[in-house]
């Protein structure tokens, strides 16, 4: 099952402590402030709060999250979401209270979940107790015309019902909203973000790029935020990441697995504030696939774990005499 279609699945809302998890609108509050949850932490919360209790492998939340997907660094991209998703549950790995860890397997929510009726289903169960009742009433109600004076009986009847829990579902509607609000400012002091939340911490944005030489092998820095974590897992291949030389018309990098490109990029490091490049591999240097000086270049970098970007970096490449 794919996440839209889990999400289409289910009616209401998933309350676990003090939070409150909505997926149709991807949000969660905690104590009625929406929590800062990268996406693919949140779709990782709602497969899970789906299946309490429940194994939920690896391999299925791959096959939620990333569909189709035959080649990428999954395991780094979930266990960065998994990550973000216990920093804003506030939970711990070794003594998880929501997220277990199965070594080895996967992931299970262990958290008592409550589901909130919607108020449509709370009406239909009203309506339907008063017309049993009435349907049970004492049996002179049939002598005569009983069928036009019953009938009629039961209308006025349901239609009261209805009206006074109408009534009684927005006093209860906004006791809540008040609790909501009171708790709201008790929890103000500790909440790290407002309540209209941007994602503008996993949005890549490139500061700086150190200079790019005309050749193979060479050291290039690039420092900003919002990189996410990657780790290789081929050593000549960097996915989500691109080096573009505008002026030959041709691309380094493998951003995604469907670009097979002659020339790759061997990624050193990346943290989620700097990338560090040992140099070009692949088919550098044939054909017209090598770096020239003057030749205008664009960095490009998209976040493997939010998917966000790409954020882009326009450079020259340095003179040749910069090279020696």
């Amino acid at each position: 099952m794919s996440f839209e279609t889990a999400v289409r699945s289910r009616g209401g809302l998933i309350r676990f402590d003090v939070f409150e998890l909505d997926a149709k609108k991807s949000e969660l509050r905690r104590s009625g402030v929406v929590v800062d949850l990268p996406p693919q932490a949140l779709k990782v919360l709602v497969i899970l709060a789906e299946r309490p209790d429940e194994l939920v492998t690896r391999k299925e939340i791959q096959e939620a999250l990333w569909p189709g997907e035959l080649h990428g660094d999954f395991d780094s991209r979930l266990n960065f979401a998994v990550k973000k998703l216990r920093e804003a549950l506030r939970d711990d790995a070794e003594q998880p209270r929501y997220v277990q860890t199965v070594r080895n397997a996967g992931y299970r929510f262990i958290a008592p979940v409550r589901e909130s009726p919607t108020i449509s289903s709370v009406l239909a169960n009203s309506v339907d107790e008063s017309i049993r009742k009435e349907d049970t009433g004492p049996a002179e109600s049939m002598r005569g015309n009983a069928v036009t004076d019953s009938g009629f009986r039961l209308g006025r009847g349901s239609f009261f019902l209805v009206v006074v829990t109408m009534v009684l579902v927005a006093f209860v509607a906004a006791a809540v909203l008040a609790l909501r609000q009171g708790k709201a400012g008790q929890f103000a002091a500790e909440a790290k973000t407002p309540a209209a939340t941007t994602n503008v911490e996993y949005e890549p944005n490139i500061n700086s790029v150190t200079a790019i030489l005309p050749q193979a092998r060479q050291r290039i820095v690039i420092k900003g935020r919002g990189f996410g974590l990657h780790v290789p897992y081929v050593h000549a291949d960097s996915p989500y990441l691109a080096i573009r030389d505008l002026t030959g018309g041709w691309a380094a990098g493998r951003m995604i697995p469907q670009n097979q490109d002659n020339v790759t990029i061997d990624v050193e490091s990346w943290t989620d504030t700097e990338i560090v490049i040992s140099g070009f591999s692949g088919e550098y240097g044939l054909k017209t696939w090598k770096l020239a000086g003057g030749d205008d270049l664009e960095v490009a970098i998209w976040n493997p774990q939010s998917g966000m970007g790409p954020t882009l970096y326009r450079i020259t490449v340095a003179s040749a005499n910069a090279a020696r």
